[in-house]
Order: C-alpha cells, then structure tokens, then sequence
C-alpha cells in the first residue's frame, strides 16, 4: 500500500484530486493520511462512489440501499430525526469504511476515545458498539462537508445538534476497507 506523509496527504486531500467533480469538502477530523492512503489502494471504489454522489440527485433518491459495485461499495440514503447522545450508539467497523454526509438537518457527529465494547462484533452488520465515560470530541454536520470512519474510528454519528432537530436525510456510503 503506497504511505503518505501527513503534509502529502493534507496536500492531496486540499487537492480534491478525489472529488471527481462532487463539490461536497471532507471535515477537518478525517484522517487525511487514511484516507489518502485508502484511496490509493482502492481507487476505483473510491471513484465509483464519488462519482455516484456528484451525479445523483439526492434531494428525490429514493431512501433505502443503493449498490454501486455490489458488495464493495454502496450507499445507505436514510431518513430519520437525530437523538440525543446519550441514546445514540458509539460504533466501528472492521470491513467498511464509513463516508457520513448529512445534506438535510441539524446534526452533530461524533469520535470517542477510550471505550468499551457492549458486545461481540456482528459479522452481518460489520459493526461493534461500544460505551465510554469520556467526552466525545463532535463536529457540526452540514451540507458543505462529509466525514470518514476508518476501522480504528469509534463514532457516533447522528446526534442532534439542538433541542428539536426535524427530521435529517443523509447519505452513508460504504467503501470496502483494503487492509
């Protein structure tokens, strides 16, 4: 797998060699060296998806799954009105790369550090849920960026951002993770 040095890959990443055209911007938290590195490894998914987000209309998609190269990478367009954190699940997973785009609604998204698993991992659902007793470190979710979980990332997504969110429509795209 090609490494990046950090200054490469905020150099790539500032680039929007990836974009293929989608003029969304990744948030400041996502690993810029991961990412970059994970794009070299799997550029074809990694344009397949981009160019999928650029030329969909994800205002009128349907909700529900959308494979793009089955069983690689698809996306999840979800409908749904954010929780509160303290019912919002902490989660990873181990196969999959998480891209989270919230282009309707008022959320936050979340990283948490130090946590403990609530159980085993699901191998169907590629996920483990986790809990802590330490702060989680949120960003604001607006149309203008996306983010990224890598296997090493314990997110929580989809917290609200306010009292009375209304309702949130977001893209989840899956991108097979190259190990």
């Amino acid at each position: 797998m090609k490494k990046f040095s950090p200054e490469e890959a905020k150099a790539w990443v500032d680039s929007r060699a990836w974009a293929n055209g989608w003029e969304v911007n990744a948030d400041a938290s996502v690993d810029a060296v991961e990412f970059a590195e994970q794009y070299a490894a799997n550029k074809e998914l990694w344009d397949a998806l981009f160019t999928f987000l650029k030329n969909a209309d994800l205002s009128t998609i349907a909700a529900g799954k959308h494979e793009i190269i089955p069983g690689r990478v698809w996306v999840n367009i979800l409908e749904y009105t954010p929780k509160d954190a303290a019912n919002t699940k902490i989660e990873s997973h181990k196969n999959f790369i998480d891209l989270q785009y919230t282009f309707v609604g008022n959320e936050l998204m979340g990283v948490a550090g130090n946590v403990t698993p609530t159980g085993d991992y699901d191998p169907v659902k590629d996920k483990t849920n986790y809990t802590t007793d330490e702060e989680i470190v949120y960003s604001e979710a607006n149309p203008g960026v996306f983010f990224l979980y890598f296997p090493k990332d314990m997110h929580q997504p989809s917290v609200r951002s306010c009292e009375n969110p209304g309702p949130s429509r977001k893209v989840v795209g899956k991108i097979e993770y190259a190990k």
